[in-house]
C-alpha cells in the first residue's frame, strides 16, 4: 500500500471550517478511484494546519489517479491554494 500526506496551512476558523467541508465528501467520491484504499483527515492540536492522509493499494495507482480527470476537477478550483501548501509526502505501508 502507499500512503499520501497532505500538509495544509490554516489560516484561520472559517479558513478550516472550508477545508474541512470541502474535505467531507472526498471520500465518497473517491470510492470510486481505482486503487483507493481510504481516507483520513487529521487536526493539529494546535490548528495551525491539517494533514489529509489518502490511501492507495500502490504507488502506480496514486499516479493514475493524480493523472485523472477526477483529481484535475476535485484539485482545479484549488491550484492557489497549493502553491501556498506544497507540503505532500508519500510512504510505503510495512504495516498496515
Amino acid at each position: 500500500m502507499y500512503q499520501v500526506n497532505n500538509r495544509i496551512r490554516v489560516d484561520s476558523r472559517d479558513h478550516m471550517g472550508e477545508l474541512v467541508e470541502r474535505f467531507r465528501q472526498d471520500p465518497e467520491r473517491m470510492k470510486k478511484v481505482p486503487g483507493f484504499v481510504s481516507f483520513r483527515l487529521l487536526q493539529a492540536e494546535d490548528g495551525t494546519h491539517l494533514v489529509a492522509e489518502t490511501v492507495f493499494e500502490s504507488k502506480e495507482d496514486f499516479i493514475r489517479w493524480t493523472e485523472s480527470e477526477h483529481f484535475a476537477q476535485a484539485h482545479g478550483e484549488r491550484k492557489e491554494q497549493q502553491t501556498r501548501n506544497p507540503a505532500t509526502e508519500g510512504f510505503e505501508v510495512l504495516i498496515p
